[in-house]
């Protein structure tokens, strides 16, 4: 869970420069308590009540029509593939920012095949690897993070969040990078639903695990950049890989390799946990038909869904050498917000159609306060999908094409699949 919904801090050094120190700071804090906090309650209240593998997919299906269920359940299977790009780059950006800064971007794009592949291979073998892997890399991200805050928690200083917003930037520029940044931090709380039958107890474990991750998470993100301000205050010139710099100025040599692993492994850990949640998606939608076989098929050994984790992996490579860090974050955002909103309107529309389902755990105080929950992060969602630049909106239209795309070939397939049944059986 805390590998899916943070994985650290590492890669929100450049949200300072592109939205102001104070306002990086306002909005993480913030959206910690408008997105965060109504985003991990209802996702608790939905995997309580439908703890099924598929997740959002699940969801959808339970009061969509099939047909506007798969397209919902694929952007947010597209939204979760283009996140997990962006970890490669992140990770490819520490190493050589740590061991070679001078570096092109061909070397950075090595880095990013051994990752994937690597990964992928672990995938293919299965949750369990999966998981004690991650559980390891965890320990790996928290240890620099902690000795960063206490040896920098003294340069902590209110003046270090001045100015508030980044000179040469509006308001709204500023805030529309600030809240890309505050979406992607604290948007995986869905995640580890897709594997929900995997999890022992589901309706009950899910929302004790929310509670402790969440406020875990909104420390991890908010203290170590306030450390970062307080120690290398000329934060103008932060890029991906920075807190190497601010491990440096508070440890040296040491605390600065320490933290280049931690990131490396927040970045793997994160990259390879969502390689096991993208896979899940389409192997529970060719279940029920709607996708085609093909994605249901699994590895013969192992029971996973092999097939699907290699096309990824060969969708990650072109990916992560023809589009930036930033570039895939704001793409992969945007896409991302249609399924937001919906997500925020599935429990009040599951009360009205569904009433019957309810599991352990439900948002206390009836409609008002499931609708308190739904409205702030809903209005985030659509301030970020109406403010995104027109480059951004043009690639991400690309990717809205898919779905109906992927819905037309699932009904060719099926008719041609059973065409071809009748034809066998005369």
């Amino acid at each position: 869970m805390f590998a899916l919904s943070s994985g650290g801090p590492y890669g929100l050094e450049e949200m300072v420069p592109a939205g102001g120190p104070g306002l990086a700071i306002l909005v993480l804090a913030g959206m910690g308590l408008v997105w965060a906090l109504p985003y991990a309650l209802i996702t608790a209240e939905l995997a309580s009540a439908i703890p099924e593998e598929g997740g959002a997919y699940r969801w959808y299906r339970a009061f969509l029509s099939p047909f506007w269920s798969f397209q919902f359940s694929c952007l947010d299977w597209i939204t979760w593939i283009l996140d997990a790009a962006i970890y490669p780059p992140l990770l490819a950006a520490y190493l050589l920012g740590f061991f070679a800064p001078e570096a092109d971007r061909f070397a950075a794009w090595i880095v990013c095949l051994v990752v994937i592949w690597g990964c992928t291979a672990l995938n293919i073998r299965g949750v369990a690897v999966v998981g004690q892997l991650t559980v390891l890399l965890s320990a790996l991200v928290l240890a620099p993070v902690a000795i960063m805050l206490v040896l920098g928690l003294p340069h902590v200083s209110l003046s270090s969040l001045q100015p508030f917003v980044a000179e040469g930037s509006s308001i709204s520029s500023a805030l529309n990078y600030a809240f890309i940044f505050g979406v992607w931090s604290y948007s995986g709380y869905a995640g580890l639903a897709y594997a929900s039958e995997e999890i022992v107890d589901a309706e009950r474990t899910y929302p004790r695990l929310l509670a402790i991750i969440l406020p875990l998470t909104i420390a991890v993100y908010v203290l170590p950049l306030l450390v970062a301000l307080g120690a290398t205050p000329d934060w103008t010139t932060w890029k991906a890989g920075h807190f190497n710099q601010v491990s440096l100025v508070l440890g040296g040599t040491w605390l600065a390799l320490l933290t280049s692993i931690g990131a490396q492994a927040g970045n793997l850990s994160l990259f390879n946990g969502e390689l096991l949640i993208t896979s899940r998606l389409p192997y529970a939608m060719a279940k029920d038909g709607v996708l085609p076989p093909f994605f249901e098929r699994l590895h013969p050994r192992y029971g996973t869904p092999a097939r699907f984790l290699i096309i990824q992996a060969i969708f990650y490579s072109a990916v992560t050498y023809s589009f930036s860090f930033v570039e895939i974050l704001v793409i992969s955002t945007w896409i991302a917000v249609p399924s937001y909103i919906l997500l925020f309107l599935t429990p009040i529309m599951l009360r009205i159609r569904r009433p019957e389902l309810r599991g352990p755990f439900r948002i206390p105080g009836g409609f008002p306060v499931l609708i308190l929950c739904a409205v702030p992060p809903a209005a985030i969602a659509i301030y970020v999908l109406l403010t995104v630049s027109s480059n951004e909106v043009l690639t991400g239209l690309g990717f809205f094409a898919l779905p109906p795309l992927l819905y037309a070939w699932s009904k060719w397939s099926s008719r041609r699949g059973a065409n071809q049944g009748d034809a066998h059986s005369t």
